[in-house]
């Protein structure tokens, strides 16, 4: 009889109440396969939107969520080289399925639904004093984040950052590394406690704009200058907002819409400035993506790491997808399997 495991599945897109508990067959081992006992699945915002229904590419049901997955290697195809049982590891694995007890992260390219080659996964071995849910606060967020601030904006030691949410997975990593590079940044936020928490891992300075208007703050706070640079994954109003606390020659990133697509208006500013979009899927098996990995290792060797900012039994999977949806969790949502 074959083993059975529990896993998260959508049979339809729409609210996070659409996400079921099933009882499933395990992974069959392949041969370029390593099959991880799952202890903890991560979650980014692009799996919302992917359960909604609203992401870039279709979602095909039944479909199995979650691409972040931090356990230990239960077996090894034949193929594999470089990893052991018992081994603890941390996999990004882009066929998904890591809402579950057990996940196979492949590392051959693969076909999925429609065509699409889905890349080899990304299994990363965890040194000791790592914990997993700490490894899955940086295995995607970090790394994506690092992308973000070393191949794409290429920030320098004079750069002047807006990060809006400043306090979720992606916000708090770009802080950090902008702390690193020692560039002024300027965290967007919504309450006291994402100040708080901002502060605390490196914010030059604050705003909470739910009582303050960021564009006027900004421009106070860079002398009238202005920001060389928005970091925005909050979409919505704000894409059109934020060219004006930008300086001249600025730079917007666009890599999420947790408020919404509106479209910008490219005529509504009287700067001159570049609209920079981001998607890390053409960053995969660069240099900048192996200088991103390099640099997470570096970390997990110097320390201290944030940890997840919640932890959500698997049963709660719905739960966690409407935290966040709100964005009332400081930092990474993890599901414990």
């Amino acid at each position: 009889m074959t083993a059975k495991m529990r896993a998260i599945r959508l049979d339809a897109v729409g609210p996070p109440d659409n996400l079921a508990l099933v009882e499933i067959d395990r992974p069959e081992l392949t041969p370029d396969g390593i099959l991880i006992r799952n202890a903890y699945a991560g979650m980014i915002y692009a799996d919302a939107e992917a359960r909604r229904g609203t992401y870039y590419r279709e979602t095909t049901c039944p479909w199995f969520p979650g691409r972040e997955a931090a356990g230990v290697v239960e077996a090894v195809g034949h193929d594999v080289r470089g990893i052991e049982c018992g081994e603890r590891v941390a996999a990004l694995v882009l066929a998904g399925g890591c809402y579950a007890e057990y996940v196979l992260a492949r590392t051959a390219p693969q076909t999925a639904s429609g065509g699409r080659t889905v890349p080899p996964s990304d299994v990363v071995k965890l040194p000791h004093g790592v914990s997993f849910t700490q490894a899955l606060v940086y295995l995607v967020n970090f790394r994506l984040a690092h992308l973000l601030v070393h191949a794409w904006a290429r920030l320098e030691v004079d750069s002047r950052i807006v990060v809006h949410g400043a306090a979720g997975g992606m916000g708090s990593m770009i802080l950090q590394l902008a702390r690193e590079l020692g560039c002024e940044s300027i965290a967007l936020v919504r309450n006291d406690d994402e100040a708080g928490f901002c502060r605390r891992i490196g914010a030059s300075h604050v705003v909470v704009t739910t009582r303050t208007d960021y564009v006027e703050e900004v421009r106070r706070l860079t002398g009238g200058a202005g920001a060389t640079h928005s970091f925005n994954g909050v979409g919505g109003e704000t894409i059109n907002r934020d060219p004006r606390m930008l300086a001249p020659f600025a730079e917007l990133h666009c890599y999420g819409y947790v408020a919404g697509k509106v479209p910008f208006d490219v005529f509504a500013t009287d700067r001159t400035l570049a609209l920079k979009t981001f998607n890390a899927d053409v960053f995969l098996g660069t240099d900048a993506f192996s200088a991103a990995t390099a640099a997470m290792h570096r970390w997990f060797a110097s320390g201290p790491l944030l940890d997840a900012g919640e932890v959500f039994p698997l049963a709660r999977a719905a739960d966690a997808h409407t935290a966040i949806e709100a964005g009332n969790v400081l930092g990474k949502i993890v599901l414990q399997t």
